[in-house]
């Protein structure tokens, strides 16, 4: 049978941090929130996502999109497919 909605995309991630880390978290997270949903709400306040829930880019994401394009002046001096050419050619001559 295939899941549908938030539970199927969700999946498990380990991550290794200090016991003091892990207190400090737990004590921000003490009103009746589970650890997930904290630092779901932690995280959606750093990195906001790209998307919204129905598949639109949200207005932040434009607005972030825009200053960044804002603070570049000018274009890159470099074409990114030669600085992969080179990358590849470097590494092939190493193996």
């Amino acid at each position: 049978m295939a899941k549908t909605g938030a539970k199927a995309s969700r999946r498990r991630l380990a991550v290794g941090i200090s016991s003091a880390l892990r207190r400090r978290i737990e004590k921000a997270a003490a009103d009746d929130l589970s650890l997930s949903v904290y630092v779901t709400r932690v995280l959606d306040q750093v990195v906001p996502p790209l998307k919204k829930a129905d598949g639109t880019i949200s207005r932040e994401t434009l607005r972030r999109f825009a200053a960044l394009r804002a603070e570049q002046r000018e274009p890159f001096p470099e074409d990114s497919d030669d600085m992969i050419r080179q990358i590849r050619s470097e590494r092939e001559s190493q193996l």
